[in-house]
């Protein structure tokens, strides 16, 4: 299907974020302001940025991407903008420079305490697909962060499905019954313990999955192989073992209301052996024999606790790169 550029069904209304000043005058009279606990930003939680208002700054941004025009996006004037990994300008390169279409069948998480969001989709760049992530922050009606994830089929072994045939799953839009989710923190403990699995992974499950567990990575069922299907049978038998470091994790965007923790990181793999044994005994071969290095974007769905769905899209990057999100003034929390 095609995004439409027309503007009408494109654009969704944007709600500005209250001023502090507003925000102060409608506190009562002899009302106290309160601290804010050490390493929060603020002890007011600012929630007039709704879920609606941040998936139609997220609409804005890409009407803006789609015509190839800054000047259609509240951009601040800070802004700190990347494409996967790279701090650049913003527009007229990379993906702004090449973009001709944008899937409208796409996946959109928010995290109305944070003010921010992401993204999975497809676009085309002079007629070729590629898997398109994006997270953004939202602040004071402005587009202060934009982290872009573009995965382009450049003939390197990875999964890479027809990015036309991918569907979402219905299961990331269910909202979690509001006796039944988990905080905010667990569920980033829940999205850590499955790097913490498929590091080094020799068959211990640092987290748990449910039985019908699905993993979608570059358009491709993984979990769905002949060798093992789920989440959990393949973690147990040790697959993912080329595994030698998963660093600079992140967890910037984290839906409570739907159990979702979009998170970004490293998988660093040494190859330092180019064959190994799996739990059950069966050998497996690297498929590149030398060190690299993919970094993805990752959604976890969390239902009654545990790991229900992941979508992931990845891409290679030079060996042992770093995050610009990860460094002192980047965003999220390692």
């Amino acid at each position: 299907m095609r995004f439409s550029i027309s503007g009408a069904g494109l654009v969704r209304r944007v709600r500005r974020s209250w001023h502090a000043g507003a925000a102060l005058a409608l506190m009562l009279p002899g009302m106290q302001a309160v601290a804010q606990a050490p390493g929060v930003d603020s002890a007011v939680i600012d929630r007039s940025c709704d879920r609606d208002c941040l998936i139609g700054f997220v609409d804005t941004y890409l009407d803006g991407l789609l015509h190839k025009d800054t000047s259609r996006v509240p951009f601040a004037d800070d802004v700190k903008f990347t494409e996967n990994n790279v701090v650049m300008p913003v527009g007229g390169h990379g993906l702004w420079a090449n973009i001709n279409w944008i899937s409208d069948d796409n996946m959109y998480v928010a995290d109305v305490e944070k003010g921010k969001a992401a993204l999975f989709a497809i676009v085309e760049e002079h007629g070729k697909p590629a898997y398109y992530g994006l997270r953004m922050a939202v602040k004071d009606g402005l587009i202060t962060e934009a982290e872009n994830v573009v995965v382009r089929n450049q003939g390197m072994p990875m999964p890479f499905a027809d990015p036309y045939s991918v569907k979402h799953d219905p299961a990331w839009e269910e909202v979690i019954p509001e006796g039944e989710r988990r905080s905010r923190e667990r569920l980033i403990a829940i999205a850590n313990g499955y790097f913490n699995t498929v590091e080094l992974n020799d068959g211990v499950l640092f987290t748990p999955f449910h039985d019908d567990c699905g993993r979608l990575e570059n358009g491709i069922l993984t979990t769905a192989a002949a060798s093992a299907q789920g989440c959990a049978a393949q973690l147990e038998l040790g697959i993912y073992r080329i595994n030698k470091r998963i660093r600079e994790r992140l967890y910037s965007v984290v839906d409570v209301e739907r159990g979702i923790v979009v998170a970004s990181g490293f998988f660093d793999h040494a190859n330092q052996f180019d064959r190994y044994n799996r739990n059950d005994g069966v050998e497996m071969r690297t498929l590149l024999k030398w060190p690299n290095t993919i970094m993805l974007l990752e959604a976890f769905k969390v239902k009654d606790g545990a790991i229900h769905r992941i979508e992931a899209i990845f891409t290679y990057v030079p060996y042992f790169m770093h995050s610009p999100w990860a460094t002192p003034g980047g965003s999220g929390s390692q």
